[in-house]
């Protein structure tokens, strides 16, 4: 025994060993190959932390289990941005023996912790969770996976607190499964595999073409398929679903294999049907009636719930289906509520055994009830969905304080008197204009609503409307509103009127009353919005749907008025937020005038008249212009609230401003004060018009910066990443620091501007594109101009720093501007000057030149100073420069290049007409020396020849 002990404590020890020893040298290599895999097989965008992989040999012994905090897959194109599939953890088990036996490692199992899955189907069939990548090659291949890094032998996986979501735009299907839990095993390396699946979810939602069919459901399911991966066919063997209380059974087979590459088929043959056909179970399905109180439900009665499905399913064509639903001598209470749902009969069919969804028959071949003391009776068959064959009789009398009472409905009050009967017989088909003959009345009387989704009462509802048909013409239609009264939140309304000739609707209606927005916003509440303000309205209208297609609007007279106060409104499309405190709107067929409308845009106060034209195509119409002339005052207008996604936020950064493309506003605009950035502008007067995406501004005028400024110009954000600007100029007598502190332009074009104590005048054209952040592209820049500086002082320059250390001329360190006019032109990045002569007491200095809008400098400066003047150390300097003295010369005339940037710039001396001089006096001067000479010379020649005659 002793000895066993030890061998066992041995083994305990060596498995405890490699426990240890296993994830710390395996884990860098493992994480690296699954690096690399991914990188090789998956076509998307695949998001963990490789820091945070840790390994482990006992979550799933004896394989080796390798887990992340986080897994985030985002498809590509034309699945940018979806989600395929994010986790809080995602984990995998190795197979223990590979890890240590070569290259290869083997999936065994994979668990996904609070999953959230997005599957999705195109309407072309493409899905986004198509991204294994192929290996790509010239030769075909057969499947081997000898030089993968990983092979695939999982058999258990597992999902804990899911939520999938299954888009088909193909069909269209939407399914949602909310806090899913689900385990699965088999062996998926297997041809035919044996799989059992479990599956638990709180919520199941089904909707099919924007209709939901099943909402908020709660799914248990445990099935046992067999599946032919080969093939991939999927055979029930054994199953239990339940839907709420309703257990379901399903036989046959699922198919999604196919042999053509570009079928997207699902093939059904499937039979269906709920054992045990209690009455109860099937009530589970009724939304109210599950709740937490439905296990004390009394119920009686026997159901028959069954049905087929069988064909092809795509977006072509739909499989042949059939649904029977019968229940006989239904009954149904609560204890604790007086009146029972009793008597209840109920034999329905939906069949369709075509391919061809339109081709559906729904058969209520018998639907009978007591509610309470009230009877409800009917039959309907319809045939078809687009021609419809139409044979109807329902009736109903409703107490519906006695609803409220047979079904607990612990968030809803109900009370009235309502009375329904319809009779129809006939075919409707649009195109060949026929409507059922038929018969309707629908009354309520003294209704009430109130509900926990409703908190405002909606009470004293009368209402009347009678649908009639004589002859069997879609034309001869005719739908009547009776006097509809009711009070939401004790504020009364009316309205009544009617429509015929479905064929073309005409129609005549009127409402007055009075709407509390914020009664309104609890009934149907905006999350993320601010609503509140009371809406007096007396409208009418009547006309032709014909007209509102063809945009006659003149033949819709529509007339009345509508008064706003104390309006409050702020949300995703305006946060910045709007307040009227009075607008009166009045209506008319081709206008709507607005009259003394007074409130807040954002801190800016305003009052507004002016009207709407086409008003009506723009409410009625899809994406139909809107045009408007609007006079607007204000006290003061903060401009910087349109420039951040966050208004009045400190560190908001400024995003562009994208403008409707089906409105045309003219504004006449007059702003006692507006503020852009830190720049105040003062008594803004002009017209601003936004046109087709675009803003233009046409004789803006306004004073700041201590001048005048006459502006028009565009800005076009049509293109959002590439926003772009036109304008031009005119400014009078501004100050020249205040320009540099608050223009952009100024800081780019004139950046010596940051030196200068002064004002200047100018007349500018600029164009370019904006930069996300609103800033101008400074390399899209193209424009041209003129600048006057009327007078200006420069001081601690350090260009001018370096010409007084080059040239030691004092009079340039801090000198004086008058009068000094340059023309600019900005193009491909860079700012031209053309040569302009600056006068600083008796020096000139002629400009020239260029520099980009980084500061880059390349200019040329031509110096003329007075020598006698510019004093010794000048004179020192150009000796030096020229090899001679300044005093043979009233005038210096010196060029020197300016290279380098503005805060280091580079000056080098060029030369000059005064060291051409210079150098032409010292040839003359070496011509007539050489002369000289070479008289002498002669002159001595000639004397020594004689000497020797």
């Amino acid at each position: 025994m002793k000895k066993a002990g030890i061998i066992i404590a041995s083994v305990l020890g060596v498995l405890l060993l490699a426990a240890w020893i296993v994830p710390m040298f395996f884990r860098d290599k493992i994480v690296a190959r699954l690096q690399q895999e991914i990188k090789n097989r998956v076509n998307a965008q695949v998001r963990f932390r490789p820091e945070k992989v840790g390994l482990s040999l006992l979550r799933h012994f004896p394989n080796l289990t390798l887990r992340t905090d986080s897994l985030t897959i985002v498809g590509l194109p034309p699945f940018r941005g979806d989600t395929l599939l994010s986790a809080r953890s995602f984990e995998v088990s190795v197979n223990l023996l590979s890890a240590f036996s070569g290259d290869k490692l083997t999936l065994k199992g994979v668990y996904l912790e609070e999953p959230r899955m997005l599957v999705k189907i195109l309407r072309d069939g493409r899905a986004n969770y198509d991204i294994y990548k192929a290996v790509e090659s010239d030769e075909p291949v057969e499947a081997d996976t000898s030089q993968a890094a990983f092979t695939v032998d999982i058999d258990e996986w597992e999902i804990r607190k899911g939520r999938i979501r299954y888009e088909d735009l193909s069909l269209p299907m939407t399914v949602l499964l909310q806090a899913v839990d689900h385990t699965g095993s088999g062996s998926l390396s297997e041809e035919v595999a044996d799989l059992a699946l479990k599956t638990q979810a709180e919520r199941l939602t089904l909707a099919y073409d924007g209709t939901e069919y099943l909402t908020d459901k709660k799914l248990d399911a445990d099935m046992q398929l067999r599946a032919d991966f080969a093939k991939a066919v999927y055979t029930f063997t054994q199953n239990r679903i339940r839907l709420n209380d309703l257990p379901l059974e399903l036989n046959g087979s699922i198919a999604t294999g196919t042999s053509a590459p570009a079928d997207t088929s699902i093939r059904f043959d499937v039979t269906y049907r709920s054992p045990g056909g209690d009455f109860k179970n099937l009530l589970s399905l009724v939304p109210g009636v599950y709740s937490n109180r439905f296990q004390d439900l009394e119920a009686d009665g026997t159901v028959r719930f069954d049905g087929k499905v069988n064909g092809a399913y795509n977006g072509r064509q739909f499989p042949a289906f059939l649904l029977n639903l019968v229940v006989n001598n239904g009954r149904f209470k609560y204890p604790d509520l007086p009146s029972a749902v009793e008597h209840i009969g109920l034999e329905m069919t939906v069949s369709n055994s075509t391919d061809r969804l339109e081709q559906t028959v729904f058969n209520l071949k018998k639907l009978v009830a007591d509610v309470g003391k009230n009877p409800i009776r009917g039959r309907a068959l319809v045939r078809g969905l687009i021609r419809s064959e139409v044979d109807a009789d329902l009736s109903a009398q409703l107490n519906l304080a006695e609803v409220a009472q047979l079904v607990p409905m612990d968030s809803l009050m109900l009370r009235g008197l309502a009375d329904l009967s319809v009779k129809a017989k006939g075919v409707y088909d649009k195109t060949a204009k026929t409507f059922p003959v038929v018969d309707g009345r629908v009354r309520l009387q003294n209704g009430y609503v109130r509900s926990v989704a409703f908190p405002e009462p909606i009470e004293s509802i009368n209402a009347l409307a009678t649908l009639t048909n004589r002859t069997g013409q879609l034309a001869d239609t005719r739908l009547d509103i009776g006097s509809l009264q009711l009070k939401l939140a004790g504020d009364p309304f009316r309205a009544d009127g009617w429509i015929q000739n479905f064929d073309d609707y005409t129609y005549s209606l009127a409402a007055q009353g009075r709407l509390n927005l914020t009664s309104l916003t609890r009934i149907f509440p905006m999350e993320g919005t601010t609503l509140s303000g009371l809406i007096d309205a007396d409208l009418k209208t009547q006309g032709r749907f014909s007209d509102v297609k063809a945009k006659r609007y003149d033949q819709l007279p529509t007339r009345g008025t509508m008064a706003i106060t104390n309006l409050n409104y702020k949300g995703a499309a305006l946060p910045q937020g709007l307040t009227l405190q009075t607008a009166r709107f009045n209506l008319s067929p081709g206008k709507l005038a607005v009259q003394q409308a007074q409130g807040t845009l954002g801190t800016s106060e305003f009052t507004a008249d002016g009207f709407l034209t086409d008003y009506l195509p723009f409410l009625l119409g899809d994406n139909q212009p809107l045009d408007g002339l609007l006079t607007v005052r204000a006290n003061r207008l903060n401009l910087n609230e349109w420039m951040s996604d966050e208004p009045q936020a400190k560190t908001a950064q400024p995003s562009v401003l994208e403008l409707p493309k089906n409105i045309h506003f003219v504004v006449n605009a007059s702003v006692d004060q507006a503020v852009y950035d830190k720049m105040p502008l003062n008594a803004l007067n002009g017209q601003l018009e936004v046109v087709a995406g675009t803003l233009r501004m046409k004789q803006l005028t306004f004073r700041s910066l201590g001048g005048q400024f006459v502006t028009n110009g565009t800005y076009d954000p049509t293109n959002p990443a590439k926003p772009g600007f036109a304008f031009d100029v005119t400014i009078a007598n501004a100050d020249v620091s205040q320009a540099y502190r608050h223009l952009t332009l100024a800081r780019v074009v004139f950046p010596l501007a940051q030196y200068v104590v002064g004002r200047f005048s100018s007349r500018f054209a600029v164009n370019g594109r904006l930069e996300p952040d609103m800033r101008p592209d400074l390399n899209s820049l193209t424009g041209n101009g003129l600048v006057e500086i009327i007078r200006a002082t420069m001081k601690n320059n350090p260009v001018l720093e370096r010409i007084f250390e080059k040239t030691k001329l004092a009079d340039l360190r801090s000198p004086n501007f008058k009068d000094l006019l340059m023309k600019v032109e900005v193009k491909n990045g860079f700012v031209s000057i053309k040569p302009f002569d600056v006068k600083i007491n008796d020096n000139i200095v002629n400009v020239s030149g260029s520099n980009s809008l980084e500061g880059d400098l390349k200019y040329t400066l031509k110096l003329d100073v007075p020598t006698g003047p510019a004093g010794v150390q000048f004179a020192r300097t150009f000796s030096s420069l020229t090899g001679q003295s300044p005093e043979n010369f009233d005038r210096a005339q010196l060029d020197f290049a300016l290279n380098g940037n503005y805060k280091k710039p580079h000056l080098r001396f060029l030369g000059g007409n005064t060291v051409n001089q210079v150098r032409d006096a010292v040839v003359k001067r070496a011509k007539n020396d050489l002369k000289e000479q070479g008289l002498k010379l002669l002159q001595k020649l000639g004397r020594s020849s004689k000497d020797s005659t």
